[in-house]
């Protein structure tokens, strides 16, 4: 945000308009939303008015009244504020995510993190007065300077809040990432798979559930993230993007759109440019292109079919 500030505003304009031109594809097309997802990333950097006429631009755009999960991922304790909960919470938000990462001080110092087990406690008692029905919280196992007892400690104070879902992600070490560059002590494989074998026991401990598992590349220790909820408090849009059997329709910079045709299984993706400045500059050929979507299929259950209806994650 610092190095693109000037960006934000016209980011903004073009989102919107990418916004309505969606929702009048989707209501031509006679689908309906079922789950919206706001992130990855920190969508909480906005500023309470911004993400009061994003979420606003949203209602506008869309017929939301079948849907049954709205999740912002506010992530960084530091961005959290009581404005923007309200903001949220007051346009129907009902999900929301607290990610930590780690509750060691020196973990976060090492990852270059602004905030402190402190602030992740207040957000946490922030979001619980907001009254969000559902709470997320991430942890990564792997980071630099960290422990298995490390990791212990972090997982316990997570569950001291009992957070509904809890993620536990696996550090992915990507090309030209910061830690990579610098080369950081990173806990080896057998650290890594026994902070992970620790999670799976407490976690079930606890109550909690896995109901969603993926990997990416270059994973520490070939391992894997996992998410974690106490029952029934499954997250449907994670189902639906680990399933690949739902269309979700995305918007804003480098969004990826993924159509499922019902019948055949077949999949179709729409990428939007990642970059700000890219995004702000395809603005016509992107809201065109979301024009287009009038006609795409999706995938729908028999009594949807006789209804004519289909259902999508936004």
């Amino acid at each position: 945000m610092e190095k693109s500030l000037s960006l934000v505003g016209p980011f903004l304009q073009r989102l919107e308009e990418e916004i309505a031109a969606a929702g009048e594809a989707v209501k031509a097309s006679g689908h309906r939303i079922r789950s919206v997802y706001i992130g990855g990333g920190t969508p909480t950097t906005l500023s309470a008015e911004q993400l009061r006429d994003l979420l606003g631009a949203l209602e506008k755009g869309f017929d939301l009244a079948g849907c049954t999960e709205y999740t912002v991922e506010a992530g960084r304790p530091d961005t959290i504020t009581p404005e923007k909960l309200a903001v949220l919470r007051s346009l129907g938000v009902n999900r929301i995510s607290v990610n930590p990462q780690s509750m060691q001080e020196e973990v976060l110092r090492a990852i270059g993190r602004r905030h402190g087990a402190e602030d992740t406690k207040r957000a946490v008692e922030l979001v619980r007065a907001a009254d969000f029905p559902v709470l997320n919280m991430d942890l990564i196992a792997g980071l630099p300077q960290d422990s298995a007892a490390g990791f212990r400690d972090s997982l316990e104070r997570v569950l001291s809040f009992r957070p509904e879902n809890v993620t536990v992600h696996t550090l992915a070490l990507k090309k030209g990432a910061r830690l990579m560059l610098e080369k950081g002590e990173l806990p080896g494989p057998e650290i890594v798979g026994d902070m992970l074998e620790h999670a799976e026991e407490r976690l079930r401990s606890a109550g909690y559930r896995p109901y969603y598992l993926y990997r990416q590349k270059f994973m520490s220790g070939n391992f894997e993230n996992v998410g974690w909820c106490l029952p029934g408090r499954e997250c449907v849009y994670n189902i639906c993007m680990m399933e690949e059997l739902h269309t979700v329709l995305s918007l804003g910079g480098g969004a990826v759109t993924k159509i499922v045709d019902p019948e055949s299984g077949q999949i179709r993706r729409i990428c939007n440019p990642k970059y700000p400045y890219e995004y702000i500059e395809s603005a016509e050929k992107i809201v065109t292109g979301k024009g287009a979507l009038s006609s795409f299929p999706a995938s729908r259950g028999e009594a949807d079919r006789k209804e004519g209806k289909t259902e999508l994650g936004l």
